[in-house]
């Protein structure tokens, strides 16, 4: 199956822990890697000041009815901006979207995706146990956003066990 097989080949990027990403923000070098205690496949694309972070969260599967399959990243992505986080007295904005694997007669298949832009003096949060809290906090508003607009088919969260 495509998520399988997707999921194989994400956890073979470059394994970190959470912790370890403010140090791997630091060195201001783009990456990829698969935050093991996470489960998410992350990159980080850094241009100057500026850090764009995506975090896929490999639990989390949803089918969408989006009727065109020609951008559907960028059509389901929703905003928002959470209170609280990364600490009390601060926000973060970030977006969701389904990060599509397929899209066959206008029903996408993927795992959803947040995004959050950070500057270089932000580097020093967890952005990964962030991008935790957001799914969180959020993924249900999300997923009845999506719902709205066009039509879930299946939004599933595989739970693992832990060994």
């Amino acid at each position: 199956m495509v998520f399988e097989e997707f999921i194989d080949r994400a956890a073979r990027q470059n394994p970190i822990f959470s912790f370890q990403i403010p140090y791997l923000l630091s060195s201001g070098a783009s990456f990829i890697g698969y935050v093991r205690d996470l489960q998410f496949l992350m990159a980080a694309e850094v241009e100057g000041e500026k850090i764009m972070l995506g975090f896929l969260d490999l639990r989390k599967r949803v089918a969408v009815e989006v009727g065109d399959c020609g951008d559907v990243e960028n059509a389901t992505t929703a905003y928002g901006d959470e209170k609280g986080v990364p600490w009390p007295g601060m926000s973060t904005k970030y977006a969701m979207s389904i990060y599509p694997l397929e899209c066959v007669n206008g029903v996408a298949r993927g795992f959803v995706a947040v995004k959050i832009n950070i500057s270089q003096d932000q580097t020093y949060f967890n952005w990964g146990k962030v991008a935790y809290i957001l799914l969180n906090n959020r993924l249900e508003e999300y997923l009845q956003y999506l719902n709205e607009k066009y039509r879930i088919i299946d939004a599933i969260e595989v739970v693992t066990k832990s060994t």
